[in-house]
């Protein structure tokens, strides 16, 4: 499979992504989006040179590049939003292991190119016909203190105590320096820079944040937070040391932003009905899109939404600016946390109770998009609704299920949901045996 991605471009490093290729990346980008590009980097192994080749190329084509240096994905797009430079351009493989590298590109609102824009830089990378230029790179300082400042001025948690499980990712460069400065107590867990992830999965998931959970009740706090690899996605725990889905966090969030607005709420096709049943409490609607965090910005900014949320852990809070920035999201939910009149897991546990499965299922990148294809013509033959914006929904009246292709891994994903135990283990093996069949 190309490695330009349906969000971004990336590949296993010395294989698939080299320094020769990102040159070329860079000059593609350059003719591409001809201007001023932001430029930050995560701290993998290979991600300065990389970095340097994609700057070299930029500026071969007669555009500039200012750089932010390592830091999380939030401050360099927050800094290109602030620069009011035409591309952010974050070299990054985001979640996954340390032997990818990748780069990610998003335009000055804060909304990531899409599938065809990346397939438009493939084609001018494949073509070789190159702008011809000589612009310039240089260093950009402040940008941080100017992040700190902004969440400063907007965010005033109150006394409280959290756990912020960093995973050795690249959030850990900045976000004890802001909850410092507001005063927040906290307790870190793998907070610092190691490109090899040795202590958990550089995706957050339930299964591999056993190590925030018993932190998080070991020191009787508030709040659990683990960051992925770049930052730029955050589960929550609460005071028990249960991991909350996406949707509770963003119910939170919900609940504070309707006090003083109004407006639709945007989910992708993945997330929980718990959400639609929440935004019902205040006469709002909840509209679905396809999964990735690229259609979840755009969505939110142009239906005027005041809260956009993503299964995987992306959300976007208008309240600050559209796009989703899983550091001052997370300090903003702090916020809520601690003027709340209860514990959250109190919260939680009052929510009506769905319960809720995702699989995912090894297959090829050539084979996922054909199986998925497939699925749906036979789902067409047996069921009666079915929703097609991004792979296979099929909804009862009781559950429903989602069946799709990752974008961004060699995998079907199954999601299932149902009002009971029974109900949801009867939908994920039929779900399963429909896969099998069409496989």
């Amino acid at each position: 499979m190309s490695i330009f991605r349906a969000y971004d471009i990336r590949g296993i490093y010395g294989k698939d992504l080299t320094v020769e290729i990102m040159l070329r990346i860079g000059r593609a980008a350059g003719t591409y989006c001809p201007g001023n590009f932001t430029v930050g980097r995560d701290f993998r192994e290979h991600s300065e040179e990389l970095e340097k080749a994609f700057i070299s190329g930029v500026v071969s084509t007669g555009s500039n590049a200012q750089l932010i240096g390592p830091c999380p994905a939030s401050l360099c797009v927050f800094s290109n939003w602030q620069l009011k430079n035409n591309v952010a351009s974050y070299v990054t493989a985001s979640h996954l292991p340390a032997n990818w590298n990748g780069i990610k590109f998003f335009h000055e609102d804060g909304v990531g190119f899409f599938e065809d824009e990346n397939k438009r830089l493939e084609r001018i990378h494949l073509s070789g016909e190159f702008k011809e230029g000589s612009g310039k790179a240089e260093a950009v300082s402040g940008m941080e203190e100017e992040y700190i400042k902004f969440i400063e001025a907007r965010i005033k948690p109150r006394k409280l105590k959290v756990v912020v499980d960093f995973g050795n990712g690249a959030a850990c460069l900045l976000v004890p320096k802001i909850l410092k400065r507001l005063n927040v107590e906290a307790k870190y867990l793998f907070d610092w820079p190691d490109s090899t992830f040795p202590n958990r999965d550089p995706e957050p998931k339930p299964e591999s944040l056993t190590a925030l959970s018993k932190k998080v009740i070991e020191e009787k706090a508030d709040l659990g937070v683990a960051f992925d690899a770049d930052g730029d996605r955050a589960l929550f725990a609460d005071e028990k040391g249960r991991v909350m889905m996406a949707e509770h966090s963003a119910i939170l969030l919900m609940r504070d932003l309707m006090k003083t607005r109004k407006g639709p709420v945007v989910a992708n096709i993945e997330c929980s009905s718990v959400i639609d049943e929440e935004a019902e409490k205040f006469g709002q609607k909840v509209i679905r899109i396809p999964v990735g965090h690229t259609f979840l910005v755009q969505q939110t900014k142009e239906q005027n939404a005041i809260l956009g949320v993503e299964k995987s852990g992306h959300i976007c809070v208008p309240k600050f600016y559209w796009f989703d920035d899983a550091i001052i999201n997370s300090i903003y939910l702090m916020e809520i946390v601690s003027k709340l009149n209860k514990k959250v897991s109190e919260v939680i546990d009052e929510l009506p109770r769905d319960y809720f499965d995702r699989l995912e299922i090894d297959s090829t990148d050539e084979h996922k998009f054909e199986v998925v294809n497939r699925v749906k013509e036979e789902a067409m033959k047996r069921y009666k609704k079915i929703t097609a914006i991004d792979g296979v929904r099929i909804d009862f009246s009781d559950s429903w299920a989602l069946i799709r292709a990752s974008n961004t891994s060699p995998k079907l994903r199954l999601t299932v949901e149902a009002k009971s135990q029974k109900r949801l283990q009867e939908l994920k093996s039929e779900m399963l045996s429909l896969i099998v069949s069409v496989s």
